[in-house]
């Protein structure tokens, strides 16, 4: 079988939002977060499971769309579960909710007793990826912000404020130079055109967003695109190991094999080159190949981390090293956002102020030159 066919056939058997759960915007991550270490907690005080989403359901923090929607959720669980369903199969039924990590994890801790460690665990790991999310975000909003706005006001000027310039320039009957003709000529193209280029642009997204949403050669081919990009795609990808490295110590904690482990350990970040490469470390392993062998194949793991998983295997702590290294790696992507930070603060300064002072160069060249005359 070409790995084409297995990765449609592996994805076809996933669940449907395996991949979309941490960006649900039902039920957020931290909410999500909340409620394991909460669920956790009564487990630990011997809550039978019935009360103990009763009790859960009451303190839902956020929206009250997420209040409604995760209650409804844990009323449903609950008539599940005291119908004599199986506690991860009950959770399986949400998907939209509870990934195929999560779901595993509650498998492994039900079968063997240890609920109420298994969602500590748990809870500790979403609590890490909330909270590396959370860095990124924060990290990539402020020059985005920035930029927008930037861009909005070089919109305003050229389709509002240079008209009236040229007027005045007329006006004088003088010849203009270089730089404010050209000013003035893109202002007349922009707003001649600007009704057509914004409906470009909103094609040009939908189509975006529909080919990544259809296609998972597009997602993957786009995704590596991203990767490659200057300073932010190195930062995305260890990002992505860290929530991998993270989700796979927790499953093997739990007893889980490792070949089983893969799976939901790739779903949980949301990575389909990822999900390919899971495809091919997973075969590897079946043909009795190391972990960190098989991971040397592929691109998407640092020497580092592919260094600890050998002494992990090696040692017999693969769960305990796949999480140092998970710290490791946080601690470089923390270092990373705030390098991210200092470089992109003086450059994007830079950037709007010769934006800016040429356009005001432009505009005032001729007043400057009138003045001389006179």
């Amino acid at each position: 079988m070409s790995l084409d066919a297995a990765l449609s056939r592996a994805a076809a058997r996933r669940e449907p939002s395996a991949v979309r759960t941490y960006a649900s915007k039902s039920v957020p991550a931290k909410t999500l977060s909340v409620f394991t270490r909460q669920w956790s907690a009564l487990m630990s005080a011997g809550i039978p499971l019935s009360q103990a989403f009763e009790l859960l359901s009451q303190s839902i923090v956020g929206t009250r769309a997420t209040q409604k929607t995760f209650a409804a959720t844990l009323q449903s669980l609950r008539d599940e579960v005291n119908a004599g369903q199986s506690l991860h199969s009950a959770f399986q039924k949400h998907p939209q909710i509870f990934n195929q990590h999560y779901c595993s994890l509650l498998s492994a801790g039900e079968s063997a007793g240890i609920l109420d460690s298994v969602l500590d665990r748990l809870a500790d790991t979403l609590e890490a990826q909330a909270a590396l999310k959370a860095k990124l975000k924060n990290a990539l909003i402020y020059p985005a912000s920035i930029l927008t706005i930037a861009l909005l006001v070089l919109v305003v000027i050229l389709l509002w404020v240079v008209p009236v310039f040229e007027d005045v320039f007329k006006s004088m009957g003088a010849s203009l130079p270089w730089a404010t003709q050209k000013l003035i000529d893109l202002s007349f193209w922009l707003g001649h055109w600007a009704g057509a280029l914004a409906g470009a642009v909103c094609v040009f997204m939908a189509l975006l967003r529909c080919s990544h949403q259809k296609s998972m050669h597009f997602q993957i081919n786009f995704e590596k695109m991203v990767f490659a990009t200057p300073v932010l795609g190195p930062l995305l990808l260890t990002a992505m190991a860290v929530k991998w490295s993270q989700t796979l110590s927790a499953l093997l904690k739990a007893g889980i094999p490792l070949a089983e482990a893969l799976p939901p350990a790739s779903a949980a970040t949301a990575s389909p080159n990822l999900a390919q490469a899971t495809i091919e470390l997973t075969q590897r392993i079946q043909e009795g190949h190391s972990l960190s062998k098989a991971m040397s194949e592929s691109k998407l793991f640092s020497a580092m981390t592919i260094q600890m998983c050998a002494i992990g295997e090696e040692t017999g702590s693969l769960d305990a090293m796949l999480q140092r290294a998970a710290k490791l790696m946080e601690s470089d992507v923390n270092q990373q956002i705030g390098n991210l930070s200092t470089l992109l603060e003086p450059l994007i300064m830079v950037l709007l102020g010769s934006l800016i002072g040429g356009i005001l160069l432009a505009l005032y060249l001729p007043i400057f030159n009138l003045g001389q005359v006179f």
